[in-house]
């Protein structure tokens, strides 16, 4: 009896053991963020008023090529999520100057990871003014080559040098491995309306068939390789691959 007892012991550890790794798993594919059957990310913001305090323009051209606080409204909201295979993530556009691609990277992927090929330092979505950036309005970054990485040192992006100005030097332009890309010769609208229940910006709906990781970046040079716009997509609950 009491071996059998024993028995039980170690098969019920077994099993408690089996789970807590499929949760950490799951967990780790997920990045702590909760799957849901859909999502919908804000692909940029359109300006209402001044983007902060001076430095940043109070009156004109707010948010435009000018405004040195212009780097506020290049990102994605929320910047990550998380959905179950098969999910559909609808991003609608906000403001002006934007283009989309999506590319799979491996799960381990951080953003700061992307970003340091992108303008190595901070990443602008924590920096408060203008003055604290590296690559702020910097035309030479924004034209110049860029090869990124994923978190395995697999090659994601090829970025050639912006040499003619025209398309597709004047875009993120890389092609292999590349899932989806909208608004690649003529930028997607952002409509008149903030992001809201109301917004009139154009809506582009990919669904994810693959568990996995997905980088989701711009392919505005200056709003990429300048101010990291991009995010992910994570995809669970499938049996397909994921890097």
């Amino acid at each position: 009896m009491k071996s059998r007892y024993v028995h039980f012991i170690l098969v019920g550890t077994a099993l408690t053991a089996l789970s807590l790794v499929v949760w950490a798993q799951d967990g780790d594919r997920s990045h702590q963020h909760e799957g849901v059957p859909g999502a919908s990310v804000d692909f940029g913001v359109l300006p209402t008023g001044p983007l902060g305090p001076p430095p940043c323009l109070q009156s004109g051209a707010i948010g435009g090529i000018t405004d040195p606080c212009a780097y506020k409204q290049h990102h994605l909201t929320p910047d990550e999520v998380t959905v179950f295979k098969d999910g559909e993530v609808t991003f609608q556009i906000h403001g002006g100057g934007h283009a989309l691609a999506i590319y799979e990277v491996s799960k381990d992927t951080t953003r700061d990871e992307i970003g340091q090929f992108l303008c190595p330092g901070a990443d602008p979505a924590t920096v408060p003014t203008p003055n604290l950036l590296n690559c702020n309005q910097n035309a030479g970054n924004a034209a110049a080559g860029h090869i990124i990485s994923d978190g395995h040192g697999d090659i994601v992006i090829v970025a050639g040098p912006n040499v003619t100005n025209t398309f597709p030097d004047n875009r993120v332009w890389s092609e292999p491995g590349r899932l989806m890309s909208a608004g690649g010769q003529q930028f997607l609208n952002g409509g008149t309306t903030p992001a809201g229940p109301q917004s009139d910006g154009q809506l582009v709906t990919y669904r994810f068939l693959k568990n996995g990781r997905y980088l989701v970046i711009c392919l505005n040079r200056s709003h990429a390789l300048n101010d990291w716009m991009f995010g992910f997509v994570n995809v669970v609950g499938g049996e397909g691959r994921s890097k």
